[in-house]
């Protein structure tokens, strides 16, 4: 079986999503998040099942999707033994179809898994890291058990059967067993056979106290009969006496039916009558209700004295209450008006306080609008002068700065100069020590010497001896008073050439240029100083021409201009003095209004007086007398349909009242009574009867079989006699029985005296016991391997031992990825051994971490190849080599590529070095699908 195609409807990550895989080696690259694991679990619950729900604190991720509404999804699976199949899994079930889409039987999808359980599949087929050693405990047995349960359906419950069978047949019997039950039922024969031997020759005696023991157990038989018959005779006598009372009460029951008359009527006549009488006194209670209910509300009615005026006067009544609705709108309207008239005045006194100004005065003027213009010319010309202002201020600003800067920028030059002529008398102080005459010490002593050796050649007659010495040091002395003189020259040319000079000559440069540059901007500050304090006594000139405007417009003195100029008050005033006067003539209006609603009114006035004056709480008053008015007409209303209903229901009630007393009179003339009472008698005599009746069937049923007995019975003196006749030989009987009881008892004790360690029939009855233990044990035992048997023929019929051929691929697998390291795998039902290529064997334990995985991924590898012919499965690899160093990481990817040519490998990883050796045109990179993703997710958010 391949899997060819992958179509995720919704599963984690994964949403409408396909996937095409190769035949062979499918690569799946991509780093953590990617959605290897998603792919795996989806692959895993097609074919096996989700995860269930309900315990999922120990299961795997469902990966229920959150941004899809199917769950689940298909694969296309090919090479199977039905041929392409397409197997679907979601939430509403399974469902496997051939290519052209017809549904194929429930079980199909186990006839292409072969038998396979997931289990089986984790333990062989699916490489993880966490499963890699989970065949730690294998041995050949189970191996074997492996192979047996795929390839055939339900195999794996035969082998569990054919196991317990297995179990309990070991438990029953073993060859050199001692605790088995066979075992000791074998043993414990062997042991009563030597016994019975040893007693064989005491028997003599013993069968002649068997013999008389029989005899008197023979007495004892026959007396015990004769008690048995005499008991059964006190028995039935016994019962007579219980049946012969029931007998006398069932005579008696007779006799009292013969009196009784019975009056043949329907069962459901007594509750019909029940009923009808009910419902006629029920019926008349509701009457009698209805009728106190009607005078009362007669009554009532009579009382209600506004209600005739309100009939009378309802078209007046429609005409005040249009025109009281009117006039509440109109003293909302006026009420508002008054409001805004308010609001208008003290916003009057509010723009006069905040413009400060006169109202009387300014209203006086006569042409505002050029006052305002010549305010605006004087304002300009305020703002002008005050703007040349600030720009000098400005500009005296900046010459302050620049001074303060180049007065900051001397004070540093002349730092840095006072610092180089520190550095010049260092130089200084060097050179003289430098040049110092002390330096020609040397020179002059070596002078002196030779001048000493000449004089002293002048008195010596050998002059060459001195001479030439002489000579030497002269010339020394001359040569180191020059390289003296050369080095001071140049220390003094060093010094005059320093150029600390052409720096203090640039200093003093600079700080020329500073000061004079300083001068000039203090020239600067003056004349901006001056034309400062001319243009104060502009601006203060100007100030006082706006305030003198100001006053004689109309506005106080301490008013703001810019208010003035831009805001207008006036304009303003006037707006808000105009729309006061407005709101007055409509008041005016709105008061007559309310005058010719007044007089309208009057009627309604005089019939509910008022006497309180203002609008609103007549209007209440209006409102409130309509509104009594209305409940007056409703209670009214209510009173009338009250009363209709009562009728009504009276009518009704009379009704029913006749047809049920014709009901009534019907029964009554059925059973031919003549009234209640008589029906009632009529009724109890029935129900005597139907009692009278069951006793007497009662009692039939306790006499069956004892009729002609009890009526052949006189009297029950005579049975009381009879019992005790009985009683009488019954006790005779039992004291015939006591001595043979005791002659028994004798013998027991005499045979149980010859007996030792049990006696030889007890032995003999032991050992056939036994014998039948023995046989019953042996066939459950021998049933139990038949049965096991059997399983394994027929799950074996036709199935070579796959063992050998798998042993033999596991150790090449093995000794491949082991580099010949490692030759041999020994499996056998103890488990597992390796053989080192130097013959020693090891156990799995003793071997490195990276060996032991690779066995283990050998002997995966090798089930797989040799369980082919039975089943065929994609192998699953989840970054399962992790932990193997490049070296066997490259042998295990060549392993892989040699099995992928006849199994196909879906390997999920993210090894760099997997997919450079396996990727070729295989590989499946999910970043790329991981990022499509979000694109659309990003797209439809």
């Amino acid at each position: 079986m391949k899997i060819k195609k992958l179509d995720i409807y919704g599963y984690g990550k994964w949403v409408d999503q396909h996937f095409e895989l190769e035949d062979h080696l499918q690569l799946f690259y991509g780093q953590n998040e990617a959605g290897k694991s998603t792919l795996q679990s989806f692959i895993r619950s097609i074919l096996f099942g989700f995860p269930d729900k309900r315990y999922r604190v120990n299961q795997i991720n469902r990966y229920e999707p959150k941004m899809a509404d199917v769950y689940g999804g298909r694969l296309l699976l090919t090479e199977t033994k039905l041929g392409t199949v397409w197997v679907e899994r979601t939430l509403d079930g399974l469902k496997v179809t051939d290519q052209e889409g017809t549904d194929l039987a429930e079980d199909s999808l186990d006839i292409v898994l072969g038998g396979l359980d997931e289990n089986l599949f984790d333990a062989f087929y699916a490489f993880s890291l966490q499963n890699l050693q989970e065949l730690a405990n294998v041995d050949s047995d189970k191996l074997s058990d492996y192979f047996l349960s795929i390839g055939t359906l339900g195999s794996d419950k035969f082998l569990s059967v054919a196991k317990e069978f297995e179990k309990e047949s070991d438990a029953l019997f073993k060859p050199k067993g001692q605790k088995p039950a066979l075992n000791q039922a074998l043993k414990d024969y062997e042991s009563l056979a030597k016994a019975l031997d040893t007693l064989k020759g005491k028997m003599d005696q013993y069968d002649q106290l068997v013999q008389q023991s029989k005899e008197c157990q023979l007495k004892i038989d026959e007396t015990n009969e004769a008690i048995t018959q005499v008991e059964v005779s006190l028995s039935q006598i016994d019962k007579l006496m219980g049946r012969y009372d029931i007998y006398v009460k069932d005579q008696q029951a007779a006799n009292r039916l013969d009196q009784l008359v019975y009056t043949e009527m329907d069962p459901q006549l007594p509750e019909q009558l029940a009923h009808s009488l009910k419902i006629q006194s029920e019926g008349q209670a509701l009457v009698t209700q209805m009728e106190e209910r009607i005078r009362n509300i007669n009554q009532e009615m009579t009382a209600l004295t506004r209600l005739n005026w309100a009939k009378n006067h309802q078209e007046e009544r429609r005409q005040w209450v249009r025109e009281t609705a009117h006039i509440k709108e109109v003293q909302g309207r006026l009420e508002h008006v008054q409001e805004r008239i308010q609001e208008q005045t003290n916003q009057l006194a509010r723009l006069a306080q905040e413009g400060q100004f006169y109202p009387e005065k300014l209203l006086q003027v006569q042409n505002y609008s050029a006052e305002i213009e010549n305010g605006i010319e004087l304002k300009a010309q305020l703002d002008q002068a005050r703007g040349q202002q600030e720009t000098l201020q400005a500009q005296r600003k900046v010459f302050i700065d620049q001074r303060r800067e180049l007065q900051t920028y001397s004070v540093t030059v002349r730092h840095q100069y006072a610092q180089l002529e520190n550095q010049r008398l260092n130089e200084k102080a060097q050179l003289s020590e430098t040049t110092s005459w002390k330096h020609y010490g040397l020179s002059m002593a070596l002078f002196v010497l030779a001048a000493i050796l000449f004089i002293f050649n002048q008195f010596r007659f050998d002059s060459q001896v001195v001479k030439w010495p002489a000579i030497v040091l002269m010339g020394l002395a001359l040569a180191s008073g020059i390289y003296i003189f050369i080095r001071h020259q140049q220390a003094k040319k060093h010094y005059q050439n320093s150029p600390i000079i052409e720096k203090m000559q640039e200093l003093r440069q600079k700080d020329q240029q500073y000061q004079e540059r300083s001068n000039a901007l203090g020239g600067d500050i003056n004349d901006r100083e001056a034309a400062l304090r001319e243009g104060q006594i502009q601006i203060q000139t100007l100030e006082s021409r706006l305030q003198n405007w100001l006053v004689q417009l109309g506005f106080y003195p301490t008013a703001e201009v810019d208010l003035v100029l831009k805001s207008n008050p006036a304009k303003e005033y006037r707006q808000v003095l105009m729309m006061r006067d407005q709101y007055e003539q409509e008041l005016s209006d709105l008061q007559v209004e309310i005058l010719d609603w007044r007089h309208h009114i009057q009627e309604l006035l005089q019939r509910f007086p008022f006497e309180e004056q203002p609008t609103r709480p007549l209007i209440q008053h209006v409102e409130e007398v309509e509104a009594s008015l209305a409940r007056q007409m409703e209670r009214g209303k209510a009173m009338e349909e009250r009363r209709q209903n009562a009728e009504e229901v009276i009518e009704l009630q009379s009704k029913k009242m006749k047809e049920e007393q014709q009901q009534i009179e019907a029964i009554y003339q059925a059973t031919n009574a003549f009234d209640e009472v008589d029906f009632q008698q009529k009724l109890r005599v029935n129900q005597e009867v139907d009692q009278l009746k069951a006793k007497r069937q009662l009692y039939a049923d306790q006499m069956v079989g004892y009729e002609e007995e009890l009526e052949a019975i006189t009297s029950k003196q005579r049975l009381i006699e009879s019992y005790n006749q009985e009683q009488n030989q019954l006790n005779q009987l039992k004291a015939q029985l006591q001595p043979y009881l005791y002659q028994r008892a004798d013998l027991a004790v005499s045979m149980n005296q010859l007996e030792q360690d049990g006696s030889y029939q007890t032995l003999i009855q032991e050992l056939a016991d036994k014998k039948s233990e023995i046989i019953q044990l042996y066939q459950q035992w021998a049933k139990k391997r038949i049965a096991m048997d059997l399983i394994y023929r027929t799950l074996r019929q036709g199935f070579d031992n796959p063992l050998p051929e798998m042993n033999q691929l596991a150790n090449e697998i093995f000794s491949l990825l082991t580099y010949n390291r490692y030759t041999q795998i020994n499996l056998n039902k103890k488990g597992i051994k390796v053989r080192q290529f130097s013959d020693i064997l090891f156990e799995p334990h003793e071997l490195s971490q990276g060996t032991l995985e690779q066995l283990y991924v050998a002997l995966r590898l090798a089930f797989i190849a040799t369980a082919s012919r039975m089943v065929k499965m994609p192998i699953m690899i989840d970054d399962a080599f992790v932990n193997f160093d490049e070296v066997r990481k490259t042998s295990m990817y060549k392993v892989l590529q040699k099995v992928s040519q006849k199994h196909q490998v879906l390997f999920f990883t993210f090894d760099q070095q997997a997919q450079e050796m396996l990727a070729n045109d295989h590989q499946i990179d999910l970043n790329q699908y991981v990022e499509a993703v979000e694109v659309s997710k990003s797209k439809k958010e």
